[in-house]
């Protein structure tokens, strides 16, 4: 299977397109020593990366014995990200929505709220290749659940089973595969442990090497 044989290209953003997942990390560590005092160990800033602040708020309340409320720790967060973050495309990234632009509707879904989002790809000089962009405010779940994939597969109007969805994280793998879409990884240095059969490149590639190698289950399980 190639890339060129799909009907629709969906992509996360946040480590996935942007190399922003240090930067939210950091704010929710910044967030948390400020809330309470407690200094996230290095394993803790890699644990984030695949989780939500509400829910790791409560990971680590549970963990240390804290109290944090993941809404005031999400707000402390959010202001912190405005204050250090910077939009760095990781390398590929551009050229690959460049080529594809175009060619095969390109849609985000995106578990980030729309008031990150804008400024992001503002910054980022690539929202005006995104034919869709659903964001966090627009659904109820997030992912891992489906629903931010289902609604983007709808708005672009098309079948699902012909829908490429890039991720970076088991959490946006979970909630396409539930989609009943195809589904590959991005390669951005993490150390995630993919299910084998997930196709894992890096932007460049997947510009460079656009086939899934035969037998690969892309698709929703």
């Amino acid at each position: 299977m190639r890339l060129q044989d799909f009907s629709a290209f969906v992509l996360d953003m946040d480590g996935t397109l942007i190399d922003s997942g240090k930067y939210h990390a950091r704010a929710f560590a910044d967030a948390v020593l400020e809330l309470c005092g407690y200094a996230l160990a290095p394993h803790e800033h890699h644990e984030f990366f695949a989780s939500h602040t509400d829910i790791f708020s409560l990971v680590l309340n549970k963990r240390h014995g804290l109290s944090l409320d993941p809404a005031v720790v999400l707000a402390s967060k959010r202001r912190r990200m405005q204050e250090i973050f910077v939009a760095e495309l990781f390398e590929g990234a551009g050229a690959f929505l460049e080529h594809w632009h175009g060619r095969i509707p390109l849609a985000m879904a995106t578990n980030s709220p729309w008031s990150f989002v804008q400024p992001a790809l503002r910054d980022a000089g690539i929202g005006h290749y995104f034919e869709c962009i659903m964001t966090a405010d627009e659904v109820v779940h997030r992912k891992p659940h489906p629903e931010i994939i289902e609604r983007t597969v709808q708005r672009l109007g098309v079948d699902p089973l012909a829908t490429l969805v890039f991720e970076d994280q088991l959490i946006g793998i979970e909630a396409a595969r539930a989609a009943g879409t195809h589904v590959v990884a991005v390669d951005n240095g993490q150390p995630v442990d993919f299910p084998p059969e997930v196709v894992l490149r890096t932007w460049s590639g997947w510009l460079n090497n656009p086939e899934i190698p035969d037998g690969t289950p892309t698709a929703g399980l």
